[in-house]
């Protein structure tokens, strides 16, 4: 296995899962894996929450039950796509064993040269702007994922000369024609995206997940993403109907909301590590966004069972 789990036994902390970089095989010295879902039940089909500081696109061809991503249920079913981004919380509750293949990868892996990390954010399925996480296939569809499935499988267990590079390009062909088939879907359904705007919309998304205790302002977002801020403004907010710093208020409440829902850490450590230095301004600030007390959030989910 080239990933593990980190759990905290005291339930201070969501449990993450993280690549195990150059211990014994030359699979482990790149960031890139490729399993069956019964290669590795414990991990793959982990019943309890946790995340990834990785990318993960899961095929799914049996099973059934349901899989969560973040506060949001999708059903198991059958020649699915389920798209996991780094720092999303996730499980699942199965009724029928989940079979498929699945494919974990950095951002880090993509970067054969600087232009390659735009791949990334030209795909709608990772940090998503609207819709949800998941792809649904088609008989055609299938047969030309599950050739590419086939043929990254057999290179990977070769691993024979410059295979990371060979799994690399074959990753990237993976990715154009799954972003291609979402599209196709997207037109019949008569939906018409501005792909510049949601391009940057998931650049900005990106960055404040990846910083979202960092309390960096629009301004400083916008300096990194390389445009002023009232061209972010007017990008993001054309994107998604929120202003930037709505969303980043939005990833704030997320990430509060998944310590409250998945560990046992008290509101004002909660806020602490949410980077709040007023315990009771973070309340005021999670009730004014969430509409109740973070108390009362986690009763209500503790009581749902979600």
């Amino acid at each position: 296995m080239g990933f593990d789990s980190k759990i905290n036994v005291t339930n201070q902390d969501i449990p993450l899962h993280t690549f195990r970089m150059g211990i014994d095989t030359a699979h482990e010295e790149i960031p890139f894996e490729y399993l069956s879902f019964d290669e590795a039940p414990a991990l793959a089909q982990a019943s309890y929450p946790h995340r990834h500081n990785f990318y993960e696109i899961l095929y799914v061809t049996q099973g059934q039950g349901t899989h969560y991503i973040d506060f949001n249920a999708y059903p198991i079913e059958p020649n699915t796509f389920y798209f996991i981004s780094p720092g999303q919380v996730h499980y699942w509750r199965t009724t029928v064993p989940i079979e498929g293949d699945i494919l974990l990868f950095t951002d880090d892996f993509l970067m054969l040269a600087p232009t390659d990390f735009m791949v990334l954010h030209e795909l709608s399925f990772f940090h998503t702007v609207e819709g949800n996480p998941t792809l649904q296939l088609n008989e055609l569809e299938r047969i030309t994922v599950s050739k590419l499935y086939r043929t990254i499988a057999s290179e990977f267990k070769t691993f024979d000369f410059r295979a990371a590079s060979v799994l690399r390009a074959y990753l990237h062909i993976l990715l154009v024609q799954i972003q291609r088939i979402c599209e196709i879907q997207e037109s019949k359904a008569g939906n018409r995206h501005l792909k510049n705007s949601q391009n940057l919309t998931r650049q900005f998304k990106q960055l404040i997940t990846k910083q979202v205790i960092s309390d960096l302002s629009v301004q400083d977002y916008a300096s990194q993403l390389g445009v002023s801020v009232n061209h972010l403004n007017k990008t993001v907010k054309s994107a998604t109907g929120y202003t930037p710093g709505q969303l980043i208020r939005q990833e704030v409440i997320l990430e509060a909301k998944r310590l409250f829902q998945h560990t046992d850490l008290t509101a004002t450590e909660v806020s602490y590590r949410l980077g709040f230095d007023d315990p009771s301004y973070f309340g005021r600030f999670f009730k004014r966004e969430v509409g109740i007390s973070p108390g009362k959030f986690r009763n209500d989910f503790l009581s749902v069972g979600f």
